[in-house]
C-alpha cells in the first residue's frame, strides 16, 4: 500500500494512526510533556564530548563512563539537535504553514548559529537559498544523491516537537511528523522513522505504554520501507552492543532502534542515556532521540537536576512546550 502523496511525502498512516487513536485520551501529563524537549535537550548535551567515537575510546576518555554534562554548555550556543527542534516546536506553535515555518527558521538558525550542523542538512539549506522551496529542496538532494547509506538521523533528532503538538490528533501526527520531516530530509526511511518514534512518544504522551510489535505491525501494514521493518525488528536488549557494532553511526534506522529499545527497558532515564551515550558512534543525536522519548515516558522529574542546569536557554525550551500544548485538542 502507498502512503505517500504525489509530492513522494507520507501523507498517512491510517493503521499508526488507528493505533494511537484508539487509544483512551488521558489528559496530558505535564511532567511528561516537559519532558519531551529537556529530555531531548539532555541527551544531546551529555553525548556531545563523544561525538563520533568509539566506545573504546570513549573508555580511555572516561573510565567510570561519562556521566555528566559539560556545565559549560549553559552559556553555549545549542547544538543542531536541539536548535532544530526549539526551531521546529516555535514553528508549528505559532507559524501558518510549519513546515515553510521551520525551513525560514533554519536558514536563519544557520546564518546566527549553526553548530554541529551536518553536510545533508547544510547542503538541503543552500538549495532553500536559491529558491527550490519546501520540499523541493530536501528532494532535489535525495535524486541526486540518495542512497540507503544516506538517510541520516538528522530530522529524526528533531521530530519529537510535531508528538508534543498532535498527541491527541493522530492523523494530523502522520501528516505533520512527514512533512517537517522532508524539509530537509527526503528518503523514505527517514519520514518513516521519524512517524514511528513519534506515533511512540504520542501514545506515551496520551498515558498509555506502547507496544513495539503492535507499532510495527502497523507500520509495516501502512507501507513502510522493507529495510525500516527488519531494523525494527532486530532491536536487542543490549541496546549498546548494538550500536557500538554498527559500522554507519549516523544512519536513522539506528537512531530509531534506541529511540524504540527505550519503550521496553528497564532501566531509568539517567541509566539509559549514559549506556546509550557510552557505546558510542552518533552519541548526541542517539541520545536526544531517546532522551525525548524516555522524558515522555518517565517526566521531567526523572532528568538529574544536575544535568537540566547545564540545558541552555531553558526558559525558551519551556515556553516552547507550553505553546505546543496549548495546541492539543481531542480526538
Amino acid at each position: 500500500m502507498s502512503t505517500a502523496d504525489t509530492d513522494g511525502i507520507v501523507s498517512r498512516a491510517p493503521h499508526l494512526a488507528e493505533l494511537v487513536g484508539s487509544l483512551p485520551s488521558q489528559p496530558i501529563d505535564q511532567d511528561r510533556a516537559r519532558g519531551v524537549l529537556l529530555g531531548l535537550a539532555a541527551g544531546n548535551l551529555l553525548g556531545l564530548p563523544v561525538e563520533g567515537a568509539s566506545r573504546s575510546t570513549i573508555r580511555l576518555a572516561y573510565p567510570d563512563g561519562l556521566s555528566d554534562i559539560d556545565p559549560r554548555e549553559r552559556h553555549r550556543p545549542m547544538d543542531d539537535d536541539l536548535a532544530q527542534a526549539v526551531d521546529l516546536a516555535e514553528a508549528l506553535a505559532h507559524d501558518p504553514d510549519p513546515a515553510i515555518g521551520f525551513a525560514d527558521r533554519l536558514v536563519k538558525w544557520r546564518t546566527n548559529n549553526g553548530r554541529g550542523i551536518g553536510i545533508m542538512t547544510s547542503t538541503v539549506i543552500d538549495y532553500l537559498e536559491v529558491g527550490l522551496g519546501v520540499p523541493g529542496a530536501a528532494r532535489a538532494f535525495w535524486r541526486e544523491r540518495g542512497s540507503p547509506e544516506t538517510q541520516p538521523n538528522g530530522a529524526l533528532m528533531r521530530c519529537a516537537p510535531v508528538a508534543l503538538r498532535h498527541a491527541l490528533e493522530p492523523d494530523r501526527l502522520i501528516e505533520q511528523t512527514a512533512a517537517t520531516c522532508a524539509v530537509t530530509h527526503f528518503a523514505p526511511g527517514a519520514q518513516w522513522s521519524c512517524i514511528l518514534v513519534n506515533a511512540a512518544i504520542a501514545t506515551l504522551l496520551r498515558g498509555h505504554q506502547p507496544s513495539r510489535d503492535d507499532l510495527i505491525l502497523a507500520a509495516s501494514q501502512d507501507g513502510a520501507p522493507a529495510e525500516l521493518i527488519a531494523w525494527t525488528l532486530a532491536i536487542p536488549d543490549a541496546i549498546d552492543e548494538r550500536i557500538a557494532d554498527e559500522r554507519v553511526s549516523g544512519h536513522t534506522y539506528l537512531c530509531m532502534q534506541a529511540a524504540l529499545w527505550c519503550l521496553d527497558t528497564d532501566d531509568g532515564l539517567e541509566d539509559a542515556l549514559i549506556r546509550i551515550v557510552n557505546a558510542g558512534g552518533d552519541t548526541d543525536t542517539n541520545a536526544a532521540v531517546a532522551g525525548a522519548v524516555l522524558g515522555a515516558r518517565d517526566g521531567a522529574s526523572a532528568i538529574p537536576q544536575r544535568w537540566l542546569e547545564c540545558v541552555p536557554d531553558r526558559s525558551r525550551i519551556e515556553a516552547a512546550s507550553r505553546a505546543l500544548l496549548g495546541g492539543s485538542s481531542n480526538d
